[in-house]
């Protein structure tokens, strides 16, 4: 007789796809990455155009060439690659998650490449190679060497890397709150660069530009925090002894780190554009081999 496997709640999965069809629901599609605000009011309402704004700033880092093999690393739910199959481009999507990499399909129509797996496990097709390796905030989740390393094996002599993501400042954080923001520390990526024999042909620091998607997001969870805190006012009310039983299996469930995380997500104001700008370097780079 087989032993039967218990199924583990996926709550990273749960929280991605409520986080897509929140994004789909807000911009009409289903964009992940932050967006430019230069001359738009930072509000939910503008949310869709600024993503549009820091996607078609992206492409301008493209090579001026017609059609090219692009290799979209961590292409998030698709809508890059739909929009650059859009301009004839032959597109390859490798992304780890399982609901993204069916997003990809769905959202490109089928004519995307979409690879589930993480790139550094990516096996190219033989004698495959790229005039684009593009990390769109997805560099910071890679090893950085790694990242880099494995990008040139897989260009052509006259490929680019080109990445747009979030690289910490030298910034030092004195509070016991968590630093908005991510990413490889950015001095160390210009020293791997080098050391990597890369060249930047451009860069362009945007951290500014971006940093109100911090105030948005900020925003937009504060809402749910104060919706929380309704519902659970008015379960407290009309059932007291269930909402008891579930604030103490949430208090057993969660060590004291989680729920401080949780509580600063819903209730404060530390994921906020000022911090943002001070803990971090938004940086577009766009690479090539050294000849």
């Amino acid at each position: 007789m087989q032993a039967k496997h218990k199924k583990i709640l996926d709550t990273k999965a749960i929280g991605l796809d409520v986080l897509l069809s929140i994004t789909k629901f807000v911009t009409g599609k289903e964009n992940l990455h932050y967006g430019v605000w230069d001359k738009l009011d930072p509000c939910l309402e503008n949310l869709g155009k600024a993503q549009e704004k820091y996607t078609n700033l992206l492409f301008k880092y493209l090579p001026k060439k017609r059609k090219l093999k692009i290799l979209d690393i961590g292409g998030g739910a698709g809508e890059t690659a739909k929009k650059l199959v859009s301009l004839g481009h032959d597109v390859t999507i490798v992304v780890p998650s399982k609901i993204l990499s069916e997003r990809c399909v769905e959202n490109t129509k089928g004519k995307a490449q979409v690879h589930k797996t993480q790139f550094e496990d990516y096996q190219p097709e033989k004698g495959q190679s790229f005039d684009v390796c593009l990390f769109s905030e997805s560099f910071q989740y890679i090893p950085a060497k790694i990242a880099l390393e494995k990008s040139k094996t897989l260009l052509n002599k006259s490929g680019t890397i080109l990445i747009a993501d979030c690289f910490r400042s030298e910034e030092k954080n004195n509070s016991h709150n968590r630093r908005p923001g991510g990413g490889h520390p950015l001095s160390e990526v210009r020293a791997l660069i080098k050391e990597l024999n890369l060249k930047i042909i451009s860069e362009k620091e945007i951290t500014k530009s971006v940093a109100p998607s911090l105030d948005i997001e900020q925003q937009f969870y504060n809402m749910m925090g104060f919706a929380f805190d309704r519902i659970r006012q008015g379960l407290l009310a009309t059932h007291p002894i269930k909402t008891k039983i579930f604030h103490f299996f949430y208090k057993i469930l969660l060590n004291k780190k989680k729920k401080k995380r949780l509580h600063d997500r819903f209730y404060s104001n530390v994921r906020s554009s000022k911090n943002f700008i001070k803990f971090n370097h938004y940086m577009i780079f766009q690479l090539e081999l050294n000849k």
